[in-house]
């Protein structure tokens, strides 16, 4: 008899090491509350999956030697809906929290007047396209970057998981080949773009690096944290550069799924 209460204690034991594997589950999330989505929102997905360890879009600077969110010297940082909702679950739960974001990415973002040389540089593309002043094709460029965002932003989502489709992901991973690549040749097309040019080859460059660094970390970690259950909470629009990434690796050593799965 005792046997018999012995078979559903093996078969979670199972189902929670995936037969040996290391299971990684990419949560996209939005930073900033919505109708849709929240810190609860944040927290019930980790109730739902009980994960050993949490891994955090943020640079290890944010974080104390024990890997508690150094609130004393950022008392801001609960401010998302990633933080506040990992910081609640650590809290009750104990699991442990990582970053896994490339380090001193907000001193990079500093340094490089990041953010609004961005905005400036879409102002002057967009100052261009309405003065009629690109060619027919970066002015056709311009309107298909412009259609992609308004399809995004226009996109209505219920739930966390319509945040994390399969169908999303793929449109967001059409978006990002659509402007990265299209802004900067619309930037070396246009004579009076080209005081831009160095900044949109960072611009673009600096995405797709920051996502290898955030891939190479989580495999990292992945290591450190065998036949463990993974959850990375990270940026919507990072997941699909995430999910092609770790996928490209041809070890057998993690398994990808998707949090609605448990």
């Amino acid at each position: 008899m005792k046997l018999l209460f012995l078979i559903p204690l093996l078969l979670s034991i199972l189902s929670q090491t995936a037969f040996g594997q290391t299971e990684l589950c990419i949560v996209g999330t939005n930073h900033e509350e919505r109708s849709y989505f929240n810190s609860d929102s944040v927290y019930n997905i980790l109730v739902k999956m009980s994960p050993h360890v949490v891994l955090i879009e943020l640079d290890s600077a944010f974080f104390k030697d024990d890997f508690l969110f150094n609130l004393k010297e950022y008392p801001d940082l609960l401010c998302t809906n990633e933080n506040i909702g990992a910081e609640k679950y650590q809290s009750i739960h104990k699991v442990d929290l990582r970053p896994f974001d490339m380090t001193g990415r907000n001193e990079y973002y500093r340094n490089s007047n990041y953010f609004n040389n961005q905005d400036k540089m879409w102002t002057d593309v967009l100052e261009l396209y309405k003065q009629n002043e690109l060619s027919k094709k970066d002015r056709e460029d311009v309107e298909l970057i412009l259609y992609a965002q308004e399809l995004y932003n226009n996109i209505s989502f219920g739930s966390a998981k319509d945040l994390n489709t399969d169908s999303m992901v793929k449109f967001l991973s059409l978006r990002e080949k659509i402007i990265y690549p299209k802004m900067l040749s619309i930037v070396e097309n246009t004579k009076k773009l080209h005081k831009w040019i160095d900044f949109a080859k960072e611009w673009k460059k600096h995405w797709y690096e920051r996502n290898e660094i955030m891939a190479d970390n989580i495999k990292k970690i992945a290591k450190e944290y065998k036949n463990k259950r993974i959850v990375i909470l990270v940026g919507l629009e990072h997941k699909p550069g995430l999910l092609d990434l770790l996928k490209l690796d041809n070890s057998t050593e993690f398994t990808l799924k998707e949090y609605w799965t448990y």
